[in-house]
């Protein structure tokens, strides 16, 4: 789960990126959010905790594409 949650926020990052937002990590409350600061830390907690595995080098990502039914 930890490489899951870590493979996602670098996809939602990009996105974000795309539309000239900051990182989650970096996001301050807006009219939709009234949190400080995001916090993404406990993913990397997690894999210090020997939770899952944090490091982009040993996560395998693949990528499937979806075709419809």
């Amino acid at each position: 789960m930890v490489a899951l949650d870590k493979t996602g926020l670098k996809v939602i990052d990009a996105k974000r990126a795309t539309k000239g937002m900051p990182s989650i990590a970096l996001s301050k409350p807006d009219k939709v959010s009234t949190f400080l600061n995001c916090q993404v830390e406990h993913i990397e907690i997690a894999g210090q905790l020997g939770l899952g595995v944090f490091d982009d080098q040993k996560i395998d990502v693949r990528h499937h594409v979806l075709k419809p039914a």
